[in-house]
């Protein structure tokens, strides 16, 4: 067996492991129970290690590096950007919250688009129901 990956917590070498046995790779955590019971010593031990046998770990190491398939579920409706955040908190909320000392239950329904700085309802996003094309703008 060769380590391909060292992990801090034993929930990625898991992730890890579980990413090479969907691709056919058989794999072993080691270390694990010690820094589930002894966190502290995550980086004395080097870690939750995730091993293979010797005549995969080049592929494995190729899985472990390979990028995520899918960025995430919602876009920009203005510009096609991933690259969006949630509003935490409505304006009026946050408002109440700091002058009035009130705490309001609300859900914010709003997303900043970070690319351009639009921002788009959450719930029109869900609507819409499918991805927007992104312009043809030559910035592949």
């Amino acid at each position: 067996m060769q380590v391909v990956a060292a992990y801090s917590k034993p929930e990625e070498a898991y992730l890890a492991a579980s990413l090479l046995e969907a691709n056919g790779i058989e794999a072993a955590i080691w270390d694990a129970d010690t820094v589930n019971l002894y966190w502290l010593y995550s980086n004395a031990i080097g870690g939750v290690k995730v091993a293979v046998a010797e005549e995969d770990a080049i592929r494995a190491r190729e899985v472990l590096d390979l990028p995520p398939a899918e960025t995430g579920f919602l876009v920009c409706p203005h510009c096609g950007s991933d690259h969006v955040h949630v509003r935490e908190l409505g304006l009026w909320t946050a408002l109440a919250m700091v002058f009035l000392n009130l705490l309001i239950p609300g859900k914010s329904r709003e997303v900043d688009c970070l690319d351009c700085g639009k921002s788009f309802d959450l719930e029109a996003a869900k609507a819409a129901g499918k991805q927007p094309e992104r312009e043809a703008d030559g910035k592949d």
